[in-house]
């Protein structure tokens, strides 16, 4: 889990190389033109978009277990509940390297074991460092500076420097 989607993109890239480097890649032809995707048989996957017919929330997450074409279909996903998805032109879009994912893209999600990448940034504050270890069920390990994370847990969160005026509100 990180803060950025840029860092996340590069954990993504790192982590496809370190366990993934060999995975056959997902390709496909639409109207006669070839294309590929940087996606590879085993690789984690994350949608970005909902698709309720398929059975896909935008932070669905799953693996890619097969890039064989067949019809409409490029290949297949089986989703962390167990249900299998054919990637088809509709979805091939919304679909990313999910090793690792965002925070925001995380809320409401559950993992048996966290791994925060920690980096000193506008967002990153006491707040944010706390919903990322609630999302853990089990293990967490946090990964970054001593300096950052002294930095995070000792500045006030920014949530306090919000000017709403609903103490003014209230009291009229």
């Amino acid at each position: 889990m990180a803060p950025t989607r840029a860092l996340v993109a590069d954990i993504n890239k790192l982590i496809q190389e370190a366990v993934n480097p060999n995975g056959k890649r997902l390709e496909f032809e639409i109207h006669g033109e070839h294309f590929f995707q940087n996606l590879r048989q085993n690789d984690a996957i994350l949608f970005t978009q909902n698709h309720y017919d398929k059975g896909i929330q935008n932070g669905s997450l799953g693996t890619l277990t097969s890039v064989e074409s067949s019809g409409e279909s490029y290949g297949e996903i089986k989703l962390d509940t167990g249900d299998k998805i054919e990637i088809t032109q509709s979805v091939i879009d919304c679909m990313e390297l999910g090793y690792a994912i965002t925070l925001h893209k995380a809320q409401g999600s559950q993992f048996p074991r966290v791994i925060i990448a920690l980096q000193k940034g506008r967002i990153v504050d006491r707040a944010w460092l706390y919903t990322a270890i609630t999302r853990a069920e089990t293990e967490i390990h946090i990964v970054g500076t001593q300096d950052d994370f002294a930095f995070i847990t000792e500045t006030p969160s920014n949530s306090s420097k919000r000017n709403s005026y609903l103490a003014e509100l209230l009291q009229k």
